[in-house]
């Protein structure tokens, strides 16, 4: 794992942190202006949007445009659609000097605990509720309309549940804490590999974002956290290795204590902080560790002693390996075999341990003529083997299907170990 301004607010405010980085806030300004004027209008609203925003859009909200895939429809869309929603939302999207002041002391911070030649600007703009936020290159954009609200914004013009709850667990106060964290991002390397790697990568930049702004950073997941430590930390140990991120990230629709990755990551790498002597070397640690090595990540999980017990973590790993299931054969036919019988009305699919019922099959990658299945049948009596039924096979032809980890664990609940196994057959020929 990545919150109405007044007529006469800032039309464009930036600080400088160096002579090239600034803050924009233009966009949301122009935004408003232009919804005004949509608002009273009964005709050319995509020219009012225009001439009022879209005309005047810094490069930023180009850039977030472009990388996030919206355009002048999105926001006529949304518009029309949500008036309660914009209405009261509105005096939350005021970013004043308070706020420009309090991140540019940040970012100063920032460049002294971690020093920095970054020219990356911020850019704070209004997204057509397509994204909270994106990096591109050093630069960072924030989609405000869904970082900034809270109790108060009305959500029940949504049809989307994600978007209903969006503002549960975040307020607009957050918004300078958000931006430090999501600027953190532009530091660090792209990847993360398993929980354990988001984790860190997600929970290192709320400790980044506590340290530049010298305040305790307060949130659902971090007081949820601290509040059940013993079972968070048991339950993330028992699934730090697995690519399972739904379970710790980004799962408010799913979960009632969402987003607990980023608290043991805060932890870990508040831990690792904490324990170093030299704190700029460490900050240094932190922002540069590389997500995608394996040994990299276990290195700085030891040095955290998140574990107290001096947990053996290749031990660890090694015993979750052995744990998880596995698929040991198809009884009908070898994978990957050229010459099935067509008439097969059933693909029996045996695992090395009792499985959990929700196994995740994904279409072929060729097209539905070359998807054999009809329905899942489901688990024998010993929950190791999974019965298919078959769509009329044709001869001659290619088939194949994949076995997804999305939310398939054995009973004792060890993820799947493959991101998708492809199960690829041809059937013979009459």
């Amino acid at each position: 794992m990545m919150r109405n301004i007044l007529p006469t607010v800032i039309i464009l405010a930036f600080f400088n942190t160096t002579k090239a980085q600034k803050i924009f806030t233009s966009d949301i300004d122009n935004f408003w202006t232009a919804y005004d004027h949509i608002r009273k209008a009964e005709n050319n609203k995509k020219e009012i949007l225009e001439a009022y925003f879209l005309n005047k859009k810094t490069e930023g909200l180009k850039d977030f445009m472009e990388i996030k895939q919206f355009n002048e429809d999105d926001y006529l869309n949304v518009i029309e659609k949500y008036p309660q929603f914009w209405n009261s939302i509105r005096k939350n999207t005021s970013i004043d000097s308070k706020k420009i002041s309090s991140i540019n002391k940040a970012l100063k911070k920032l460049k002294v605990l971690y020093p920095n030649n970054s020219n990356g600007n911020i850019y704070y703009t209004i997204g057509a509720l397509k994204s909270g936020g994106t990096t591109h290159n050093e630069d960072l954009f924030l989609g405000i309309e869904k970082i900034v609200g809270d109790k108060n914004t009305i959500v029940s013009e949504f049809d989307n549940e994600n978007l209903q709850k969006m503002f549960l667990y975040i307020n607009s106060s957050q918004l300078e804490h958000i931006t430090i964290h999501e600027f953190a991002h532009t530091f660090q390397k792209d990847g993360e590999i398993n929980v354990l790697s988001k984790a860190i990568k997600e929970g290192s930049c709320d400790l980044i974002a506590e340290l530049t702004m010298n305040k305790k950073f307060s949130s659902q997941y971090i007081d949820y956290g601290f509040k059940n430590y013993d079972t968070v930390k048991a339950a993330f140990k028992n699934e730090m290795f697995s690519r399972n991120f739904g379970n710790w990230f980004y799962n408010s629709n799913t979960s009632k204590n969402p987003d607990l990755g980023y608290f043991a990551g805060y932890v870990i790498s508040k831990k690792y902080y904490d324990n170093a002597k030299n704190k700029k070397e460490a900050i240094k640690d932190i922002i540069e560790l590389d997500f995608n090595s394996e040994e990299a990540v276990f290195q700085f999980l030891e040095k955290s002693k998140f574990f107290e017990d001096n947990t053996n973590i290749r031990e660890l790993k090694s015993a979750y390996k052995n744990n998880q299931p596995k698929i040991v054969r198809i009884i009908e036919f070898e994978n990957n075999s050229q010459n099935v019988d067509p008439k097969i009305k059933q693909i029996q699919i045996v695992f090395s341990k009792p499985m959990n019922e929700n196994v995740s099959i994904n279409f072929s990658k060729f097209g539905k003529e070359h998807f054999p299945l009809k329905k899942i049948a489901g688990l024998d009596n010993t929950k190791t083997i999974l019965t298919l039924e078959t769509v009329d096979l044709k001869p001659d032809t290619e088939y194949d299907f994949y076995v997804t980890d999305r939310g398939t664990k054995s009973e004792d609940g060890y993820h799947f170990p493959e991101q998708e196994y492809k199960v690829l057959f041809k059937t013979e020929k009459k």
